[in-house]
């Protein structure tokens, strides 16, 4: 692994590059993190996939996005266009690099949502892999408010927090009301087509904004497929598994190397 700064020196982002091992392949692969708690939850899985990814012979780059991480800038300074703007830089990045001549996107959660952001704004990719994607911003906000909610009933003296509208953290990381507002406006079932060799959903179990992402997906023609991969061993599927699961790293492993 090669630890780097990248972008401007006035807005620096910290990355990651695992190099290809073997046969270098073509095709390089940038990873998405998710955003507060989950980026906490996944990083040593993301970590996990990059270094499966190099093995078989991809060049791999992981990042903080500004006002996260190791990157410059505070927290309340995270936008998603900004986000978006992030993973521009590190495709490019990889690209400087590696010489690598084309790049798939892996996006887990919101870290999909801005993947996909990207790709509708014109940035050219080789492949999405949508991790249990992040398909409507209204829907996440409520389940980190109810994420939120039951923690606090297991406090030992339990206090009524204030409203989601008016709060400016969540799950014990900082939620901006800019960025709040970035997030409700997502909705990937929305947005209009972008430009992919494929979109591949992988997902630990169905859920209805899945199937609603994948309508809207087929009607516009947009090659997709949508995996649902449970966990052996039965852990019941959800998001909890999906944040432990080997069995979905191997899969998104194997997607990346049908379109290297």
């Amino acid at each position: 692994m090669t630890p780097c700064f990248f972008g401007s020196s006035e807005r620096q982002l910290f990355g990651m590059h695992h190099p290809a091992q073997g046969a270098e392949r073509a095709t390089g692969v940038v990873l998405c993190y998710p955003a507060a708690q989950e980026y906490m939850l996944t990083h040593w899985a993301f970590r996990k996939l990059a270094g499966m990814l190099a093995r078989e012979g991809f060049h791999v780059f992981r990042f903080d996005y500004y006002g996260t991480g190791d990157s410059a800038g505070e927290v309340h300074e995270g936008r998603v266009a900004s986000w978006v703007q992030d993973i521009r830089l590190a495709v490019a990045e990889l690209q400087d690099m590696t010489g690598v001549q084309r790049v798939a996107l892996v996006g887990m959660r919101l870290g999909a949502a801005l993947a996909v952001r990207a790709a509708a704004e014109g940035l050219s990719t080789a492949g999405l892999v949508l991790w249990e994607p992040l398909v409507e911003g209204a829907t996440y906000l409520k389940e980190l408010e109810l994420l939120q909610t039951r923690r606090a009933a297991r406090t030992l003296f339990p206090q009524v927090d204030s409203p989601l509208e008016v709060r400016e953290e969540l799950l014990g990381f900082a939620f901006p009301r800019p960025l709040r507002e970035d997030i409700l406006a997502l909705d990937l079932a929305a947005m209009p087509a972008w430009p992919s060799t494929r979109t591949h959903l992988v997902a630990a179990g169905p859920k209805p904004e899945y199937q609603r992402l994948q309508q809207h997906l087929e009607a516009t023609g947009l090659p997709f497929q949508h995996h649902v991969v449970r966990e052996e061993g039965g852990a019941g599927g959800g998001q909890e598994s999906a944040l432990l699961s080997n069995r979905i790293l191997q899969t998104i492993t194997s997607l990346l190397k049908e379109v290297a």
